[in-house]
């Protein structure tokens, strides 16, 4: 008895197949790519419950008072004023420039001692970090910054810039002195990856934070004390907290001032690129174009957030929470509404471009575009 001849799938089967799989496929994928960030939030999130509870611990052991960023002695604060290297630089704020140079008024340091393990500063899901902006000898760091005026006071490349933040040894990996090796210790060097302190979820302590007692704040649950941060690890504002991997959105596409090929050509590998090449091509040359688009176009935005449309926030009463970023400037903005002048809201600085369309009255210095 002869068998029948096999049949095979026929070309068009074949397609409908991969077609069907390639549907599946792309309805499965972004359930996995969701379940994978909703994991990356919670560790974020556990990270930014365990800095706030470091914070109110910090808190009961110095008489209910936030530590302070900014350094008072006169002799170093004298110094900073007297245009050292010959750079006026340091002389627009001296006690703040004093404070980011001194290594170990840096949050994270502070706060090392109750948290005890670096890695709890990190979010997994960061596109934007900050880190050291030099390592710095110690334990008497204003003696060898005086010893190498030179280095941090010039403005030729590579330099140390005084005004980033500085770290303590230990802080910069196998880089123990940024000043003798110039700038390899920092966050804006892309060839000393791994080699340094990264910082993704930062304490908002610059400022008007600092040195703040908890009695003077008058709703401590609803107060931002630490979360997701970009470059900018020890101050928030409304921008560079809820859009935190666009540090652009806040500091003009990457320091607008320069046109957009300069700006990619100047800070390509710098920190910079990480979020140049994901900006909307409508807000290529002027952050003010066209007419607020970046500020009031809120789907453009939703891809700059950093946990599925929002961040993770810690609160001065040690609470944590997820919040989305549109829900976090709408908040702002009704509590802003009920206060005159620019109000420190949520212990968020009144500074940038989200803050000042919160304040109506200062709407017009923006190109007369108002969001709210």
């Amino acid at each position: 008895m002869m068998r029948g001849r096999r049949r095979g799938f026929t070309l068009i089967e074949l397609l409908v197949v991969i077609a069907i799989i390639g549907i599946l496929a792309a309805m499965v994928f972004p359930v996995f790519a969701r379940a994978r960030e909703s994991a990356r939030k919670a560790v974020c999130l556990s990270n930014v419950k365990n800095i706030a509870l470091a914070v109110q611990m910090y808190l009961a052991d110095n008489n209910d008072t936030l530590m302070e960023d900014i350094e008072h002695r006169p002799e170093v604060v004298g110094y900073f004023n007297g245009e050292p290297g010959g750079d006026d630089r340091w002389t627009e704020d001296p006690c703040f420039v004093a404070g980011r140079a001194n290594p170990y008024l840096r949050p994270a340091v502070i706060l090392d001692e109750y948290v005890r393990n670096r890695d709890v500063w990190r979010c997994p899901s960061a596109k934007l970090m900050g880190g050291p902006g030099a390592i710095v000898p110690g334990p008497d760091w204003f003696r060898y910054v005086q010893a190498n005026e030179g280095i941090f006071g010039s403005s030729t490349d590579p330099y140390v810039c005084i005004k980033d933040y500085c770290f303590p040894p230990g802080w910069g990996g196998v880089i123990t002195d940024s000043f003798v090796q110039r700038r390899m210790a920092t966050a804006w060097n892309a060839s000393a990856v791994d080699k340094y302190f990264e910082q993704s979820i930062g304490v908002n302590i610059e400022n008007t934070n600092s040195g703040r007692k908890l009695a003077e704040v008058d709703d401590p649950v609803n107060w931002v004390i630490a979360g997701d941060c970009g470059v900018y690890a020890e101050a928030y504002n409304l921008g560079t907290l809820a859009y935190t991997d666009i540090c652009a959105v806040e500091c003009a596409n990457c320091w607008g001032w320069v046109d957009w090929e300069t700006c990619i050509a100047s800070y390509a590998g710098a920190g910079c690129d990480v979020y140049v090449h994901r900006i909307s091509p409508a807000w290529k040359n002027n952050w003010s174009e066209p007419d607020g688009y970046h500020l009031k176009n809120r789907e453009a935005l939703k891809s700059y957030t950093r946990h599925l449309g929002g961040v993770n926030i810690g609160y001065l009463d040690g609470h944590a929470g997820w919040i989305n970023s549109q829900a976090l400037v709408d908040k702002y903005a009704e509590e802003a509404r009920q206060q005159s002048g620019w109000p420190m809201v949520m212990g968020i600085e009144p500074w940038g471009p989200f803050s000042t369309y919160a304040t109506p009255c200062v709407a017009e210095d923006y190109g007369g575009a108002t969001l709210w």
